[in-house]
């Protein structure tokens, strides 16, 4: 009977504790994808070594690279990426113009990923939420290249 007791809590601290890991896996990975995709998005290329035939926009590609710099942790249907080209640093918050941006703008990376709980049941036992929401951002300058066409 003490075994039950102990054992039970037991299991239920050390599925928390993966919980928690995984999580912050998924965060950490997010983080990371955004940083690398701001890298390339301020050179002004078009596309990346190992990009899929398809992709042939600067945005597109961004958009590929996040999903795909994580080592397949990221799921693309659970993704999105949205990118704002603005005209200067102090326009910040103003008027923008969707996409990666042109040579010298400044454009913000905003990422959103819903990764459910691998232990989601028990959480909607109790009424709780079945998923978390991750959120990175990224505000980066572009190099002056030759303004890209998307």
């Amino acid at each position: 009977m003490e075994f039950a007791a102990i054992g039970l809590a037991f299991v239920f601290s050390v599925v928390g504790v993966l919980e928690i890991g995984w999580q912050i896996t998924v965060s950490s990975a997010l983080d990371s994808a955004a940083q690398r995709a701001g890298r390339f998005g301020v050179t002004g290329q078009q596309t990346r070594t190992g990009a899929p035939a398809t992709i042939s926009c600067r945005s597109d590609t961004i958009r590929w690279m996040v999903s795909s710099t994580a080592g397949g942790i990221l799921r693309p249907e659970r993704l999105t990426v949205t990118t704002a080209a603005f005209g200067s640093a102090s326009g910040l918050g103003g008027a923008s113009t969707p996409g990666a941006g042109v040579g010298g703008q400044v454009v913000t990376y905003s990422l959103r990923y819903e990764e459910p709980f691998l232990t989601g049941l028990w959480l909607q036992l109790v009424g709780g939420p079945d998923r978390i929401v991750h959120q990175a951002s990224l505000v980066v300058k572009n190099e002056m290249f030759a303004n890209a066409t998307c």
